[in-house]
């Protein structure tokens, strides 16, 4: 091999190392509201909308995981653990988190938050998991509830996802 291809091969190999060793976001959702017969599917919706969300941070090169979590979950402590967990496993550094809901006074709600995950100390200062830290952006749309049979939850998470990233500049 050649001084220049040697080159070549070390440089393409630092940056493949280097891509893997991006950290990464975690963008979570979780339904808010539960099923109700003949209402909307809570679950699709936060669905797609995160989805969104994921698709645009992955186009523009972000390393993402999604993930989703019903609004029936049974334990959602259990559900934030396991959340940090995978989270630290993976060597996220960021937690964006997506919700679509009702509120209580018949709002309809989309935000996009995004969280720092630091680390958390134990015992001689041991690294021993992750915790998330204050919002770091928050983008909210606040819509009269009859907007819903209009929504297009995959075109309100592409525009958040937007704003945030104009908001982080890499």
């Amino acid at each position: 091999m050649r001084p220049r291809e040697l080159i070549a091969a070390v440089a393409l190999g630092l940056a493949a190392a280097a891509a893997q060793a991006e950290p990464c976001t975690v963008v979570f959702g979780q339904g808010r509201n539960p099923p109700l017969k003949d209402g909307p599917d809570w679950d699709d919706l936060n669905q797609r909308f995160n989805a969104a969300v994921t698709n645009t941070l992955d186009a523009e090169g972000r390393r993402v995981i999604p993930m989703t979590a019903s609004a029936v979950q049974a334990d959602p402590t259990a559900a934030g653990v396991a959340l940090l967990e995978q989270a630290d496993n993976l060597h996220c550094n960021t937690l964006i988190e997506t919700a679509l809901f009702v509120d209580q006074n018949d709002t309809l709600v989309l935000r996009l938050r995004v969280y720092p995950l630091l680390p958390t100390l134990g015992d001689g200062g041991v690294i021993n998991g992750l915790r998330i830290g204050a919002p770091l952006f928050v983008t909210q749309r606040d819509l009269a509830l009859i907007a819903l049979t209009r929504l297009r939850p995959d075109l309100v998470g592409q525009q958040m996802a937007a704003e945030y990233l104009q908001h982080d500049r890499r």
